[in-house]
């Protein structure tokens, strides 16, 4: 399974490789059991509803990012993807529209995100350093609708605030995602830290891809750290996803046959590639 892929219908459609019909096409032939889409523009819950009926046998399910074309942080907006067509399965937190993410790339700026002032990107935090109250409200709703929520591209400071408030409300099912993207500033730590409260890291194909380079501007990520790292944390507490679909990349379900090729020969076992490309990922789509 993959939870995290960008096909067409997206925003800045140009720069994919296949739309989402195309996508379920190739997993049905690769015996993949289901799909999580997401876009940095609108929520994937209606393509997701569709390509579930007429892609030809594979579930595929939507996800919700908080960038300003989605309102933002706006409880009334994931309210209303974790109740359209089958349910966003993740709440993301916002991407290229973060403070943090518009502050990492002012040393490199390829133009894949739209142009974003200091005044309108988005922090979760108030002027005293707490949490702004609609992430409460969020957290509440995530945990209703038994959806996930991803920490996506807030700064490290901001995830454990909101991871803190998640475990006070009883949310379990936490996402800490690009656990080893530099943009996120996380440490190790933090990483054990997360683990020990029962989120579950992702650690995406993308970051080791020739994307890196012309899009962020930074060396690919060497597979053996990441083995390294999967080790130390535990594979039980860990999933693999794509984060891919553009179109200077492999596809999708090619780029996660040769990531878990790359993984087993750098040392992970059969056994824990199932459990980060199957087991933890059927929990986030809801299958296990």
């Amino acid at each position: 399974m993959d939870v995290h892929i960008h096909v067409n219908p997206h925003a800045h459609a140009k720069n994919h490789g296949l739309d989402i019909i195309e996508l379920v096409r190739q997993a049905q032939a690769a015996g993949m059991r289901a799909l999580v889409v997401k876009d940095i523009g609108v929520p994937t819950t209606g393509a997701a509803y569709v390509a579930t009926r007429v892609g030809g046998g594979v579930p595929v399910y939507g996800a919700h990012v908080m960038n300003l074309t989605n309102g933002g942080v706006s409880p009334r907006s994931v309210w209303m993807s974790l109740t359209h067509g089958d349910g966003a399965r993740v709440v993301h937190f916002p991407t290229g529209d973060t403070l943090n993410h518009l502050e990492y790339r002012k040393n490199f700026y390829a133009g894949v995100n739209l142009p974003l002032s200091e005044e309108d990107a988005i922090t979760v935090l108030d002027r005293d350093g707490k949490l702004i109250p609609e992430v409460r409200e969020i957290v509440a709703l995530v945990k209703e609708h038994d959806a996930w929520l991803a920490t996506c591209h807030l700064s490290a400071a901001e995830s454990r605030l909101v991871v803190a408030e998640a475990k006070n409300q009883g949310l379990d099912r936490i996402i800490i995602s690009h656990s080893h993207w530099a943009m996120t500033r996380l440490t190790f730590e933090d990483l054990k830290h997360f683990v020990g409260l029962g989120c579950l890291l992702e650690f995406e194909a993308s970051l080791i891809m020739p994307i890196m380079h012309f899009v962020h501007g930074e060396v690919p990520t060497d597979p053996r750290i990441l083995v390294k790292s999967m080790k130390a944390l535990g594979a039980e507490n860990c999933f693999i996803s794509s984060d891919l679909g553009q179109l200077y990349s492999p596809l999708p379900v090619e780029g996660m046959r040769a990531y878990v090729a790359m993984l087993l020969q750098c040392g992970m076992t059969a056994d824990e590639i199932r459990v980060m490309f199957h087991r933890n990922p059927a929990r986030i789509a809801r299958l296990d």
